[in-house]
C-alpha cells in the first residue's frame, strides 16, 4: 500500500490512499500562495504594488487545501462504497485526523504565544484556552480573529473531519435501495452538498447583509455578526470546495474500476499544461478582472460568490494533473513531484501554522517596520519561508511524524488476543530466518 505522503517514504503507519505522488506539490503551492498573500497584506504591497492585486488573492491556497482534503480524504470512502466493502470506521477516521491536526497545531499555539506573544489574541481564560485549543474560535464573534489567526481553515477542515464520515454513511445507506446506482447516488450527494452551500449562503446574506452595516469594502472590526462568521468560515459555505475534490475522488475511483480507461480520461491526462494555463488565468482573472478588493475587508455577497467560484475552479484545474494522467509525464506532474518542492508540501502544515508569526518578527523586529503595511515584500517573505520551514521541519520530525505511529491504533480499541499472537508468531519467525 502507498505511503500517503511520498516525498516521506518512511513515515510510520499505513494509509488507505492510493498513490497520488503530486500531492505534496500541490500543498507547497497551496502553502506558498497563502504566505505571500499574508506578506502582500503585511507590508502594503497588496494594496499598491505593481503585482499587488495578485498577491492580494494567495488566500486561495486555502480553497487549494480544501479541494485537497476533500479528494484524498473521501477517495478511500467512495473507493470502498463503489466496491461493496465496508469503509474505515469513523472513530478512527476522526482519531488518524486528530493526531494529524492538534499535536503540532498545539504545539504551534504554545510556541507561538511564548516566543511571538500569539498574534493579536490571549491567553488569560478558560474561554481562551478552549476556543484555541480545541479550535472553536470561529464560532466566538470576539475572538474568531485572534491567536493563530490562520488556523480559522484548520477549525473548518475539522468539522469537514467530523462530517465526512456521517455523510459516507448515509451515502451507502440510501444506495443500499439501489445498489446498481451508486455512482449515481454518489453524484446526487455531491449536487445535494453544492446545493446546501449556495442556499446556506443565500439564508444568511438575506437574514443579515452585514456588509450593509460596515459598508462593503470596509475594514472588519473586532466583533463580527454572526452572519459573517457563517458565510466565511463555518463548514456549510465551503460545501462546495470540499465537494469539488469529492467530486474528483468519485470520478477517480469510477475510472480506476473501469477495465480501460475511458478516452476523455485519457484525454484529460495528456494535456497538463494545459489545466495549469487555466489555472493561471483563473486566478488572474479573480485577482484583475472581476473589481475584487485587494484588501482584507468585509466582501459583498455577490463579491463573495465569485471569489469561491473562482477560488474553486483555480484549485480544480491545479489538481486534474495530479489526478488524472500518468504521473511520471510532463513538465507540470515532474514540478509538483521534484524533491525540493515535494518536501515543502510535506512539512506545510507547519509553514502554515508558523509563517505569519515570522513574517511579523522579520517586518517588525528584524527590519525594524513598526508601522503596518510597511516593508520589502521580497525581503520579508524569504526571511519569513526560511525560518517557516526550519520550524515546520523540527515540527514534523520531532512532533508530527513520530506521533503519526500510533494513528492506527486507537487507544480504545485493544488488539484481538488472536491478533497479538499472531503477531508474536511472526516476530518470531523473522527473527528466527
Amino acid at each position: 500500500m502507498a505511503v500517503e505522503h511520498p516525498a516521506d517514504a518512511a513515515q510510520p503507519g499505513r494509509s488507505e490512499h492510493a498513490h497520488f505522488p503530486c500531492f505534496d506539490g500541490l500543498r507547497a503551492i497551496a502553502a506558498t500562495a497563502v504566505l505571500v498573500h499574508h506578506a502582500g497584506f503585511a507590508t502594503g504591497y497588496s494594496g499598491s504594488g505593481r503585482f499587488g492585486r495578485l498577491t492580494a488573492h494567495g488566500d486561495a491556497g486555502v480553497s487549494i487545501f480544501f479541494l485537497i482534503s476533500g479528494f484524498l480524504l473521501y477517495r478511500p470512502f467512495v473507493n470502498a462504497h463503489l466496491a461493496g466493502r465496508a469503509p474505515t470506521s469513523a472513530d478512527r477516521f476522526w482519531w488518524r485526523r486528530a493526531l494529524r491536526i492538534f499535536p503540532g497545531y498545539w504545539i504551534a499555539v504554545i510556541g507561538i504565544y511564548l516566543i511571538f506573544g500569539f498574534g493579536k489574541g490571549t491567553l488569560n481564560s478558560p474561554g481562551d484556552f478552549f476556543a484555541y485549543f480545541g479550535l472553536t474560535q470561529i464560532y466566538d464573534t470576539t475572538r474568531f480573529f485572534s491567536g493563530v489567526n490562520q488556523a480559522w481553515s484548520l477549525a473548518t477542515e475539522v468539522s469537514f473531519y467530523l462530517f465526512i464520515p456521517l455523510y459516507a454513511m448515509a451515502i451507502r445507506r440510501i444506495a443500499r435501495r439501489w445498489p446498481t446506482k451508486r455512482v449515481r447516488i454518489e453524484v446526487y450527494g455531491l449536487i445535494t452538498l453544492v446545493v446546501v452551500c449556495v442556499v446556506w449562503r443565500l439564508a444568511w446574506f438575506i437574514y443579515d447583509p452585514y456588509w450593509q452595516r460596515y459598508g462593503a469594502g470596509a475594514a472588519p472590526t473586532k466583533t463580527a455578526p454572526f452572519a459573517g462568521l457563517a458565510t466565511q468560515y463555518w463548514l456549510p459555505s465551503h460545501f462546495d470546495l470540499f465537494a469539488l475534490g469529492m467530486g474528483l475522488a468519485l470520478l477517480s475511483v469510477w475510472v480506476a474500476r473501469q477495465d480501460v480507461v475511458p478516452r476523455f480520461i485519457e484525454r484529460i491526462g495528456k494535456v497538463p499544461e494545459l489545466w495549469w494555463a487555466l489555472a493561471a488565468a483563473t486566478y488572474v482573472f479573480a485577482s484583475v478582472g472581476v473589481g475584487l478588493p485587494r484588501n482584507l475587508v468585509v466582501l459583498t455577497g455577490t463579491e463573495y460568490f465569485i471569489r469561491q467560484t473562482l477560488y474553486g475552479l483555480t484549485g480544480l484545474f491545479l489538481l486534474i494533473p495530479a489526478v488524472f494522467g500518468d504521473q511520471e509525464r510532463g513538465l507540470v506532474r515532474r514540478f509538483l513531484s521534484w524533491a525540493p518542492i515535494a518536501y515543502v508540501g510535506l512539512v506545510s502544515y507547519g509553514i502554515y501554522l508558523w509563517h505569519q508569526a515570522w513574517l511579523g518578527q522579520a517586518r517588525e523586529e528584524w527590519l525594524g517596520y513598526k508601522d503596518l503595511f510597511q516593508g520589502p515584500i521580497i525581503t520579508v517573505m524569504v526571511i519569513a519561508f526560511a525560518y517557516a520551514l526550519l520550524t515546520a521541519t523540527a515540527s514534523y520530525y520531532l512532533i508530527e511524524r513520530p506521533v503519526l505511529r500510533f494513528k492506527d491504533r486507537p487507544p480504545w480499541r485493544r488488539r484481538p488476543k488472536s491478533a497479538v499472537a499472531s503477531s508474536a508468531v511472526a516476530s518470531s519467525g523473522r527473527s528466527m530466518s
